[in-house]
């Protein structure tokens, strides 16, 4: 997950603190998805409706912007590359198949979704998380797009659940010179609309075919 260092100050300098947010939930909302706002004792979260599992969005007011998709009982590894495929390259809909992960037996969740997106041209990494009390390790797959000039990153686990995160602050921050460096989101409107438009192209891809409107 993508960190902030070096600066002392906030979008919130200029705006309301969670107006970030805001404004993706306007963004949202104008594409014609059904969204509210929950608060929760971490701050404040999107929760969009969804007939095939649950979404739900944080945005920070620096800019750290996070989508998460938990699926139904049935989750769907190809389904889930489609999501990752549009988050991080802008392609939207159902892509062919390429990995042929399927085909064997044995093959995980992460696995089957990894091998169809590295297929794809993506770059698949394997994220192990070693538990020495107890002895055992849990993974799951970062994808990354190259050479698209951002840090987006879609985190895929063997029960469906996908993450994707990008840091916007470091392409629109405007840090102002001082003993200690403050700075702020110099075009927060203009992050807020690049959000809305990820995570919409995303929400397309959780709708059944010939649907329009809402997922």
């Amino acid at each position: 997950m993508a960190e902030v260092n070096g600066v002392c100050g906030s979008v919130a300098d200029r705006t309301r603190p969670g107006e970030l947010l805001r404004l993706v939930a306007d963004g949202l909302a104008g594409s014609g998805l059904d969204v509210r706002l929950l608060e929760h004792a971490e701050g404040s979260r999107l929760v969009i409706a969804c007939g095939a599992g649950e979404c739900v969005v944080s945005v920070s007011d620096w800019g750290c912007a996070e989508w998460e998709y938990c699926p139904g009982p049935d989750a769907d590894p190809g389904l889930a590359a489609d999501l990752a495929t549009a988050l991080l390259t802008g392609r939207a809909g159902q892509q062919p198949r390429l990995g042929r992960g399927d085909e064997r037996g044995g093959i995980t969740f992460k696995g089957i979704a990894g091998r169809e997106l590295k297929a794809r041209g993506l770059e698949v990494e394997l994220a192990v998380y070693a538990d020495e009390d107890y002895f055992d390790a849990a993974a799951e797959i970062v994808v990354t797009s190259p050479g698209s000039g951002n840090d987006a990153k879609v985190w895929i686990t063997d029960d469906g659940w996908l993450t994707w995160m990008r840091d916007y602050w470091p392409e629109p921050a405007a840090v102002a010179p001082g003993p200690q460096s403050c700075g702020q989101l110099a075009d927060p409107a203009g992050v807020a609309a690049s959000v809305a438009e990820t995570i919409t192209r995303a929400m397309s891809c959780l709708r059944p075919a010939g649907q329009e409107g809402p997922a």
